[in-house]
């Protein structure tokens, strides 16, 4: 049993390996799939080659490219001779090989134009329909269709036998790797046959044979000389595919036995995103569905800080995402409550088994790789730890790329490979993420996968930041107050008066010091009784100008005697800042009255005290 050929089909991603000589050693299903080297066509016509007086069929999106080079010179063997034809031009045309005499019927738009041709002829007797589209190509004959699709450029051409008017061939997908572009067929090549389920074989040919494209093949042989160490997510047009690939050395000690290749169509981004948008709108049905029959304790099973209407719904969103079972994206700045929200959907959700936190921000990046997935003979990793159970994840905006590659193996495939092992190890794990606001920048920089965020983010939860639900601001300082007295066993009476007095001592002092300056005079030491004007008793509301008609607490004058204008002044100033303090807190709504006793308990056991 061949173990490299088994990982390799049970990627997702197109594979193929070869030696120092170029030849091709390994390739997947996936990659004779993307190539066309696995024919799934319904027809099937025997090999051959252009005979005189065969009729051809032909459609280029941009001739010259992705078309076996073809040129308008080449287009003189079925009789189209026009100097206003050049490279890159859209064509649609029907002649005849070699067959002196006869006139070509085609239309042609600069390359560049809109996309949007369409050729409608009766050809020596035989009806035949040309249309080129955004996205694909179709040439009808005798109401039987020959459609190709393209992401960049294609070209399709179907050939009519001279003697019985029936097709001989047409272009499939893969004709590139099968050297059966138009231009060469011109020119003379040969084409093989095809049919139903039929394969090319590949392997045991030198890799040029099948596969084109001037920057492949040069970092091809960069790796292979070790001018390069390898390259890593690199746009290539290959076989006129537009291609992410990652060319790898594969090395026998210090020396390089090889390449491992590994391809990502452009178009498998627009698949993900597809396929993310579809999960959505299913979770969005359930959400619906269960809206109508959701339990009244639901919102307040899952803990997290605040009652406002977006902690609400973060509460809604987070409880139903946790009774699906799938993995959840947890976004939000630091200090949002991520990881308590993540830890309250474990507690909620259907699943039992263990439940993992691995911080990857906390394990160097050379160890990240063996901490998550394991080592053959060695540590389990996060992942067989909690088998059955719920991992969290924190902080992924930072993985290094080899680890966002096998994570997305991971969730794609529900199977890990352990480093040193060649086998995968199927697991059984629900994954919860949790990331910032800097995901977007690795993202943008092409530092983190951009099909690794769309698996991510398909059931994501955003935790809003403070500022952005200030109403919970009271209750959280509520919550936080009751956390430090039990943790340090103080009262919560004392906690709140040390916090109150060290701010108010700050502010009075302020104030008193411009109130004095106004007045012009220099303050002695300045009582009050009650800080808010709100609390003030009515007798306290007339600043006395001499101790004997200062209000008193216990014997004592709220104001010493001689200081009437600055006293005056200051109170004022703060009757002012107070009535400002009433109006603040009479908008607050659910929230004035409770302050407001706070407020009125702590006065009240400072009343008199000296600033």
């Amino acid at each position: 049993m061949d173990i490299l050929q088994n990982v390799m089909d049970s990627s997702s991603h197109a594979m193929f390996t070869m030696d120092r000589q170029g030849i091709v050693t390994h390739i997947n299903q996936q990659a004779k799939e993307r190539f066309g080297l696995f024919n799934h066509s319904l027809y099937a016509h025997s090999a051959g080659r252009l005979e005189p007086g065969d009729l051809v069929i032909l459609a280029t999106t941009a001739m010259g490219a992705d078309d076996g080079n073809l040129t308008p010179e080449d287009l003189a063997v079925i009789g189209i001779r026009d100097p206003r034809l050049r490279p890159n031009d859209i064509l649609a045309a029907v002649g005849v090989y070699k067959g002196p005499g006869v006139k070509p019927v085609y239309k042609y738009l600069r390359g560049g134009e809109s996309v949007g041709l369409h050729l409608d002829v009766t050809f020596q007797g035989v009806p035949i329909s040309v249309h080129i589209g955004d996205k694909q190509i179709a040439v009808e004959v005798r109401e039987k269709v020959y459609s190709i699709t393209y992401f960049v450029s294609i070209c399709q051409a179907v050939i009519l036998d001279h003697r019985t008017r029936q097709v001989k061939f047409w272009e499939e997908k893969g004709y590139s790797a099968r050297k059966e572009g138009l231009g060469s067929l011109l020119r003379g090549s040969t084409y093989i046959a095809k049919g139903p389920d039929q394969e090319i074989c590949v392997v045991g040919y030198h890799f040029k044979d099948f596969f084109e494209g001037e920057l492949f093949e040069e970092h091809l042989r960069q790796v292979l000389d070790g001018q390069a160490p390898g390259f890593s997510d690199v746009a290539y047009e290959i076989n006129g595919f537009a291609l992410l690939a990652s060319i790898l050395p594969i090395r026998d000690g210090e020396e390089i036995a090889g390449i491992i290749v590994k391809f990502r169509n452009i178009e498998d981004i627009r698949t993900t995103i597809m396929e993310r948008n579809t999960a959505i709108a299913a979770a969005e049905r359930k959400y619906r569905e269960s809206s109508e029959r959701s339990l009244p304790e639901e919102e307040g099973s899952l803990q997290t800080y605040g009652s406002s209407a977006a902690m609400r719904a973060v509460r809604r969103r987070a409880y139903k995402l946790s009774q699906m079972d799938c993995n959840i994206f947890i976004t939000g700045e630091v200090g949002t409550g991520r990881t308590k929200l993540a830890k309250s959907i474990q507690q909620v959700q259907p699943r039992g088994g263990p439940f993992l936190r691995t911080d990857c921000s906390a394990v160097a990046p050379g160890l990240l790789e063996e901490q998550l997935f394991g080592r053959e003979g060695g540590v389990p990793g996060s992942f067989l730890e909690a088998d059955g159970g719920t991992l969290l994840l924190d902080e992924v905006g930072g993985l290094p790329m080899n680890v966002q590659a096998k994570l997305l193996y991971a969730i794609r495939r529900r199977e890990i490979v352990p480093v040193g092992a060649s086998t995968p190890v199927p697991v059984d794990v629900r994954l919860l993420f949790i990331a910032g606001p800097e995901l977007r920048d690795e993202l943008d920089s092409g530092r983190f996968r951009q099909d690794l965020y769309y698996r991510l983010s398909a059931f994501s939860v955003e935790m809003p930041s403070l500022r952005d639900h200030k109403e919970d601001i009271y209750l959280l300082a509520n919550q936080l107050t009751e956390q430090i007295c039990q943790r340090y066993h103080i009262s919560e009476k004392n906690t709140v008066r040390r916090g109150f007095q060290q701010a108010n001592q700050l502010r009075l002092a302020r104030q008193s010091a411009r109130a004095g300056k106004r007045a012009g005079g220099s303050g002695g030491a300045v009582r009050f009784g009650h800080h808010l004007s709100g609390a003030y008793p009515p007798a306290h509301r007339v600043c006395a100008t001499d101790a004997a008609a200062a209000p008193t607490t216990g014997g004592k004058a709220l104001y010493p005697a001689g200081t009437g204008s600055v006293r005056r002044r200051s109170a004022e100033s703060y009757e002012a800042a107070g009535s400002v303090s009433v109006r603040v807190l009479r908008k607050a709504e659910g929230v004035r009255s409770a302050l407001t006793d706070r407020i009125h308990t702590y006065f009240d056991t400072m009343k008199g005290e000296q600033i």
